[in-house]
């Protein structure tokens, strides 16, 4: 009975570490911007919930390539913040109108209760776009290493 009761607690406790890798696989923050016909940055940002941070820059973006850094537990609330004060879950899903030449953002946001992505490609409000500035200036600040393939 003794040996059950520890393979039972080792089983329990390996179930819970996997889940967290699970977890912590995917993004909980996921930021696009998208090519358009003149000199648009392109480029990908994704935050995940241990802290870990990747960029993938493609176009016109100071930072070719691909890149990585770890938040701290503040950093990553930082981040989390933005989306929180601007009522993400409140966006519509798509902003968008039949206008040509302009980069589309995509913006995913997971809380942990709730997931949303949001498309802008034309008349988002101002709060989306201050949210979108927010971001853009969290990705900057930010200390990137190149990863090596």
């Amino acid at each position: 009975m003794r040996h059950l009761l520890i393979l039972l607690l080792f089983v329990t406790l390996g179930c819970k570490s996997g889940q967290q890798a699970k977890s912590n696989a995917y993004p909980i923050i996921s930021y696009e911007k998208t090519a358009c016909m003149g000199p648009c940055p392109v480029y990908i940002f994704k935050a995940y919930p241990d802290g870990r941070v990747t960029y993938t820059g493609k176009e016109f973006v100071d930072l070719k390539g691909e890149f990585a850094a770890v938040l701290s537990r503040e950093e990553l609330a930082e981040l989390t913040g933005y989306f929180d004060a601007a009522n993400f879950f409140n966006f519509a899903n798509v902003y968008s109108a039949n206008v040509k030449d302009l980069p589309t953002k995509f913006l995913y946001y997971d809380d942990g209760r709730q997931n949303a992505k949001v498309t802008d490609y034309y008349g988002a409000p101002e709060a989306l776009k201050k949210l979108e500035k927010e971001i853009e200036a969290f990705i900057k600040k930010i200390v990137w290493q190149p990863v090596d393939r």
